[in-house]
């Protein structure tokens, strides 16, 4: 067996949450089990004025960063709710109460427009009208089904995460959270979140926005399309800005956690694409929907490794710099001036660490199984298929205190 990779500590650990709809959400719930098994603590809630502040634990994770559905569970943990409260709220099927009221369809499938618009574009009557429209009116109808920009809103979210959190202001929560959207009408990834930050250098169309509230940005990073329409929020200007999907631009926010200072980075992601087994077959037998989320998934992997690829390049470039400054026995000044430099132009922290979960190739179900189910006992499933492949990165590392 390999040596364990030793995971010193830290200042500052990032919970980094991708979407994936109600499968993704269950997968983050097992991975959080399994953190909270390995020994680390989520930390969340309100400040509280004049409280004397908390010595830090070794494995506290103070930093969540959300995209879509990933922004509806690292919201619950920067509010300071547990994760037995969560899995509680979703997994008991009504039989235990919890603090925390699940979302479910009827909030998530709105049809109302954004509080910020001034009146919404598309009605309540004209989505009906045209869901309840044949395939043949759609056709010939002037006003189509192309004509809407989503089946339904993520007003009913907003209005959902406004109610079950203690409080809609980034600033007023103890840990860092930040939610990741995409801006509709311009090529801009916005991160909300309490700070104004500096755009990184391998990201300059990156946003950092502390005016909004959480509510808003959830909903924003949520509105899916074509499913949901993008989401409307006013500027400081009071004109209405357009968002969506918070993994349109950049599958993991990973260099947002590096950004906000977090030097160990723990990123949990669902999109694992269909690997061949002889019990379930060729995707072919499965129709254009299953081929169609491969091509998708195996887009997404390819992000993900590409990404992974050129930060591995950038420390070996580092590393190859350095043993050449210590072979000529260059100045010890001059070669730490050298590797700051290099560490800049590259935008590399190299004493940062990195932990990336997602589904093993045999969890088939993560693949197969129904984007927006929330029924209990399918949810549990991806809870547990979370759990064990959180648990199987993690035998890898061992955490010092």
């Amino acid at each position: 067996m390999p040596d364990k990779i030793i995971v010193s500590p830290r200042k500052k650990i990032a919970f980094v949450c991708s979407g994936g709809a109600a499968k993704a959400a269950a997968f983050h719930m097992g991975v959080c089990l399994a953190l909270q098994e390995k020994g680390f603590n989520f930390i969340g809630g309100l400040k509280v004025p004049k409280q004397k502040e908390r010595k830090r634990n070794p494995l506290d994770i103070d930093l969540y960063v959300g995209s879509s559905a990933g922004s509806v569970i690292a919201s619950y943990l920067a509010a300071g709710y547990t994760v037995d409260q969560i899995f509680r709220a979703y997994l008991s099927g009504g039989k235990e109460k919890s603090t925390l009221r699940p979302l479910g369809y009827t909030t998530l499938m709105s049809v109302k427009a954004s509080q910020h618009e001034a009146k919404a574009e598309e009605s309540f009557a004209k989505r009906l009208r045209l869901l309840s429209s044949s395939a043949l009116d759609l056709l010939y109808r002037r006003q189509n089904l192309l004509s809407i920009s989503g089946l339904f809103t993520t007003t009913g979210v907003e209005a959902y995460i406004r109610d079950v959190l203690p409080s809609n202001n980034f600033a007023d929560y103890v840990a860092d959270l930040a939610i990741v959207a995409t801006q509709l009408n311009h090529s801009k990834r916005v991160i909300f979140n309490k700070y104004i930050l500096d755009p990184p250098k391998d990201d300059p169309r990156c946003l950092y926005e502390n005016t909004v509230n959480i509510s808003d940005a959830v909903a924003a990073s949520i509105a899916l399309p074509p499913i949901f329409s993008p989401y409307g929020i006013k500027n400081r200007k009071g004109k209405v800005i357009y968002f969506f999907d918070g993994e349109i631009r950049e599958t993991l926010s990973v260099n947002v956690a590096e950004q906000m200072d977090s030097d160990l980075i723990i990123s949990s992601y669902t999109h694992q694409p269909y690997h061949f087994s002889r019990e379930i077959g060729s995707l072919t037998k499965f129709g254009i929907t299953a081929i169609g989320i491969q091509a998708i998934y195996l887009l997404i992997e390819r992000k993900i490794q590409t990404a992974l690829y050129f930060r591995q390049q950038k420390r070996a470039a580092l590393h190859a710099v350095n043993e050449y400054c210590l072979s000529v026995q260059m100045n010890e000044a001059q070669r730490k001036k050298i590797c700051s430099i290099l560490e800049e132009e590259l935008a590399l922290k190299p004493n940062n660490q990195y932990i990336y979960i997602n589904p093993r190739p045999t969890d088939h179900e993560m693949f197969f199984g129904e984007h927006f189910n929330f029924s209990s006992k399918f949810m549990e499933k991806i809870v547990r298929i979370g759990f064990m492949a959180a648990i199987e990165t993690l035998r890898k590392y061992e955490f010092q205190s």
